[in-house]
């Protein structure tokens, strides 16, 4: 009797162990983190994580739908399969596909998006970008 138990405690502790970080994930969840920033009066929430991931959630009503950008700095990171950007319309325009962006063209994406485009001084080696569309 005790074995059953201890198999059936078990068991649900693993089924709660794996559905917790999905649980986790996104913006209303991120509440007591340090690392998080929220810009454009709630429009906009980023997570800065110490590994030098960004992740942002988008809601503008000039969009069809919410967004998630998630960006990773070159130096750190990097991506085989990443297609190396020409323009920041490209990386706007592609759903769930990952970009490399030299400085010069991070700049010029921030600068088309309304950020400040010396945020992208901070990444030397440039970044890696990803924007998904979500709930399309």
């Amino acid at each position: 009797m005790n074995k059953k138990m201890l198999v059936s405690a078990l068991g649900v502790l693993t089924i709660v162990m794996i559905v917790t970080p999905v649980m986790a994930f996104g913006p209303g969840n991120a509440k007591n983190n340090p690392w998080l920033v929220v810009a454009f009066e709630g429009a906009n929430v980023q997570l800065w994580l110490p590994s030098g991931v960004m992740n942002e959630w988008i809601e503008n009503p000039m969009l069809p739908g919410p967004l998630r950008v998630q960006i990773k700095d070159a130096a750190k990171f990097q991506i085989k399969n990443a297609l190396v950007a020409t323009s920041p319309p490209e990386v706007l325009l592609s759903d769930n596909q990952w970009f490399y962006l030299d400085q010069g063209i991070f700049m010029a994406l921030l600068g088309l998006v309304g950020a400040d485009p010396a945020i992208a001084l901070g990444y030397s080696e440039g970044a890696y970008m990803k924007v998904v569309s979500v709930g399309w």
